[in-house]
């Protein structure tokens, strides 16, 4: 498998984790699909909540129902009269350049997977846009071409279960640069999975999303990602604390404080990544006595690992 990958990307792989061995190599690439697979469920539960939730909360304030089309351009009356009048008007929502290319773009995906007849309505818009139209979309709401009060109003809707928000009300810049740089962030952690990027040295973001430590050592990879995971549960819970809840009690989230671990990094290693190390490493999770009986090769690897541990995790 390691000829199929880049040199470029194996190197910097293999220089982050110091690999000594091909079948080492393939363990820590194995260990960081493993806990990529894991987080972006997490991500999409936390990506589609707030879509829907700046959705409905636009859709309210402009058609007074869950769902309206304010991002979609609008039949202009005037057409029929006078063919020379535009056939369509803009967005009811304001919207720049950028982001109502976005939209078309969608619509267009829309149609190009839909039956002829098919009538495109907003929430298949919704469905299509990128997770950077709410960011930019966010940052934009104070534009001096919105109504007065729009921030509030909106960022009030979407996030009732903000904190700190006397120190930082819903209109304040503040608090509409806090919302835009986490999202930036969260941003950046789903593009990196889903462009299989590396994940090792995503930095460590404050709760502002300012950025902090940027991982070099295994060890800070595995307190990294454990960080970033608690503070997307975190601000999920803005928009509502159900969400947060019932991340942490998908299996999603239970596999990953299982993978977030250094015994479960140093048993990919020492295992290749190959069928039964995800297995291993629960064993190694489960407390004597528990579940079934390990199986005597898998305590040797476990007591082997054991002794890797100090190696890798200098």
């Amino acid at each position: 498998m390691l000829k199929h990958l880049t040199a470029a990307r194996l190197s910097t792989l293999q220089r982050f984790f110091l690999t000594t061995s091909h079948g080492d190599t393939l363990g820590c690439y194995a260990w960081t699909q493993a806990v990529a697979a894991g987080m972006l469920p997490l991500l999409a539960d936390v990506e589609v909540s707030l879509r829907n939730a700046v959705h409905g909360a636009l859709s309210r304030h402009y058609g007074a129902r869950d769902s309206f089309g304010w991002m979609m351009p609008r039949p202009n009356p005037a057409h029929a009269v006078n063919p020379a009048a535009p056939p369509m008007l803009p967005p009811v929502h304001k919207l720049s350049s950028r982001s109502r290319d976005d939209v078309v773009c969608a619509i267009d995906k829309v149609k190009g997977r839909k039956p002829s007849a098919h009538v495109v309505t907003p929430d298949d818009v919704v469905a299509t846009l990128p997770f950077g139209f709410w960011e930019v979309l966010i940052g934009a709401l104070a534009h001096h071409a919105q109504p007065a009060g729009l921030q509030a109003a909106i960022l009030a809707a979407v996030f009732p279960h903000a904190p700190d928000t006397q120190a930082f009300p819903y209109d304040s810049a503040a608090f509409r640069k806090r919302v835009v740089a986490l999202l930036k962030r969260i941003r950046d952690v789903r593009n990196r999975i889903g462009h299989h990027d590396a994940i090792w040295k995503i930095p460590e973001f404050d709760r502002f999303g300012v950025l902090g430590l940027i991982p070099r050592r295994p060890r800070q990879t595995v307190n990294s990602l454990r960080l970033l995971v608690d503070n997307l549960f975190w601000f999920a819970g803005w928009i509502d604390p159900v969400i947060s809840l019932h991340l942490r009690k998908s299996e999603h989230w239970w596999s990953l404080q299982t993978l977030l671990d250094r015994q479960a990094l140093a048993i990919y290693r020492r295992c290749a990544g190959g069928a039964g190390t995800y297995r291993l490493v629960l064993d190694s999770a489960t407390p004597p006595g528990h579940g079934k009986h390990r199986m005597t090769k898998g305590k040797r690897t476990l007591s082997r690992v054991r002794r890797d541990i100090t190696r890798y995790f200098f």
